[in-house]
This record gives structure tokens, sequence and C-alpha cells, in this order.
């Protein structure tokens, strides 16, 4: 008995000892899998920081022509680096890499409250509002007095919100995000208002640029007409300085023709997004500054991965 007790005995140890090391592989296995995607993230993403950087450089000492940056300058230490990136949001392959740059003029300056007033007013992006909310609660948050609008809204509609706050009452906005404590846009959806900042920007030096500005943005600002899109649309593709005539003919009547301008405004949005055989991806989106000051070339004024 005292045998088969010690021989039962022995198994169940040898059983739970072959199980412990069984255990203690299999976790082995999961850790170094863990550590080499780990180790792949972190590769990508070195990539992706060293492209961003070869980036401002790129930036920094190109020429700005029209709608694009030319520069041969990186042909001898990186291959085929392309020569010319363009800046009105084409995305642009180089290696495992996508680079969109658009100038920030290209984009629907929220300073710029009349090309924001009439992108919001465009068909597609007014869901909300049919009376006028928004573009008299903008000009009330704005102003500087306290009386409202036909259909805005003044400290005394803030207060009584479930969060009351007070209208800002100075002629600009200090972030993006602040455009959606004003009525009409407030009641807007977290997609929603991520969809809409996609088209916006903040920064000093407000202006248009018609090369750059993406086509269905440009329509909704001016108020064009479908048609007079379609063919601006062609125009731009065929030949810029007709394009530009073309635009000029069918805007003749626009009052803020001081900001329209074909020159970039040297602050880039740029964007790039890194991938991997694996399928594992990397992001990085900075805005830059090449308006030049004493200090550098170039400044950062935003930067997200």
């Amino acid at each position: 008995m005292r045998k088969g007790f010690a021989l039962a005995l022995t198994l169940w140890i040898v059983a739970i000892m072959s199980l412990v090391t069984a255990l203690y592989l299999s976790y082995g296995k999961k850790v170094v899998q863990k550590t080499i995607q780990l180790n792949k993230k972190l590769k990508l993403t070195l990539e992706t920081e060293s492209t961003i950087e070869i980036l401002k450089f790129y930036a920094s000492t190109g020429y700005f022509n029209k709608n694009k940056i030319l520069n041969n300058n990186l042909k001898k230490d990186f291959n085929l680096f392309p020569s010319e990136l363009m800046i009105d949001g084409t995305i642009n392959i180089w290696r495992n890499h996508k680079i969109t740059l658009r100038d920030s003029s290209g984009f629907v300056n929220i300073n710029d409250k009349n090309a924001l007033i009439n992108y919001l007013e465009s068909k597609n992006n007014n869901i909300k509002d049919n009376e006028g909310i928004i573009r008299d609660s903008i000009l009330d948050w704005l102003d500087s007095d306290n009386f409202s609008g036909l259909n805005g809204a003044e400290i005394s509609f803030y207060k009584n919100q479930k969060r009351g706050y007070f209208s800002r009452n100075e002629n600009y906005f200090s972030s993006l995000d602040e455009i959606f404590l004003i009525r009409g846009l407030s009641e807007y959806s977290f997609l929603e208002r991520e969809k809409l900042k996609q088209h916006l920007i903040l920064v000093d030096y407000v202006s248009r640029n018609i090369l750059t500005m993406d086509i269905n943005t440009l329509g909704k600002v001016y108020h064009l007409s479908s048609t007079v899109l379609a063919q601006l649309s062609e125009a731009r593709k065929e030949d810029l300085d007709f394009f530009i005539k073309l635009f000029h003919k069918f805007n003749a009547g626009n009052e803020n023709y001081e900001l329209d301008t074909v020159l970039p405004s040297k602050i880039l949005k740029i964007t790039v997004i890194s991938s991997s055989e694996d399928n594992i991806s990397k992001e990085i989106t900075l805005l830059l500054s090449l308006r030049r000051n004493k200090k550098s070339a170039f400044e950062v004024l935003e930067y997200t991965d």
C-alpha cells in the first residue's frame, strides 16, 4: 500500500511539475511575442518621427511654388525622396509612409468669421440650423455687447445652460473646441465635431489660399454653385493660371477679397502615416510654422501622435 501511495504521489508531483513547466513556457512565449510586437511598434514610431524630422528640413530649405514645395537637397541621402511635395492635401508616398501637407490657408480659419459662417451655413454642413441660428450666434459670441441678434444668443442664454458659462464677447476664438460652446453648434455630437474639425484650423495668420483649399471647401466658403465648382475643378487640374482667372470671374462680387491669395501662408499641417507588413501603423500630425523669426527657421505649433 505504501509503495502504491508513494508511486501515485510521485506521479502527481511529476504531472504538476509538467503542467507548471508548460504554463511557464506558454507564458514565456507570450512575453516574447509581446516583446517582438512592441519592438516593431517602437521601430515604426522611430521611422515616423525620422520622416517628420526630414520634412521639417525639407520644408524649411525648400522653395514654395504655388501649391507645392520644391527641394532637391535630400536626393543624395534619401533614395527616391520626392523633389516636390504638394501642399494642397494630396497624399505623397515615400517608402512605407503616406505624407500629407496642407497649407493652413487651405483650411477654414475660425478667426475668419465670414469664411466660418459661410462654411457652416452650406447645405452639406448645416444639419441642425435653418433659421440663421449659427450665423447670429457666432456674431453675438464675438461682438463686445450683450444684445442678442434675432436668432442669436448672449450671456443670458449661456448662463442658463446645464453648465452655465459666459460668451467670449471679444473678436477672436482661442481654440477649435470653443466654437462648440456656441448655440447651434453645441448640439453637435462628438463624431460631428471631429468631422467638422478636419476642415478647420486656428492660426494667427488669416488668409484663404484658393490654390490649396479643397474644391468643396472653396465652394462652401464662397457659396459657389455646383456648376461653377465643376468648371473650377477642371481648370485647377489643367492650368492654375486659368483657374485663378476663372475664380475671380465667378467671385467678382466678393467683399472680403483682401483675404484671397494664391500665396502659401507657410504654416503647414503635416501628417505622416507609416505602416508595416505586420499591419502595424503609426500616425503623427504637426502644425509647422515656417514664417521665419529671429530664433529659428521653423516653429512647431502643435504636435499629435
